[in-house]
């Protein structure tokens, strides 16, 4: 299944904070993420700790995003939401369940952002 197939089949899963958050979008939709026990409430350290290893877990920093790129995204100097790029926009999951925004509106809430590439280990 491509990853579009992959995303139309998951917008609109309603949020649950302890089995659908935006972390397990995430890992829904990039099986090769890495896997995090966390809830909607445990987020918040978890993607602090998994950005402070990223070497040993595969991922690298970009600056520029392609389909498929993880995003954590953040405000007052703290990461604590994450999605998935697609096509100019983020598909991520709140309390509205799962979709798909356009970066331009993501902007406006989120004045961090970094995106986050797998490579082979």
């Amino acid at each position: 299944m491509s990853l579009a197939d992959s995303i139309n089949d998951i917008i609109g899963k309603p949020f649950n904070a302890e089995t659908f958050h935006c972390w397990t979008l995430v890992e829904e939709l990039l099986p090769e993420a890495p896997k995090l026990d966390v809830t909607a409430t445990s987020i918040i350290k978890s993607i602090k700790h998994f950005r402070d290893e990223m070497p040993e877990i595969g991922l690298i920093e970009v600056d520029t995003y392609e389909n498929g790129d993880i995003i954590v995204l953040g405000k007052n100097g703290v990461y604590m939401h994450a999605g998935v790029y697609y096509d100019g926009g983020l598909v991520h999951v709140d309390h509205y369940g799962a979709r798909y925004q356009p970066m331009k509106d993501i902007d406006k809430v989120y004045t961090m952002k970094q995106g986050l590439r797998s490579r082979p280990l």
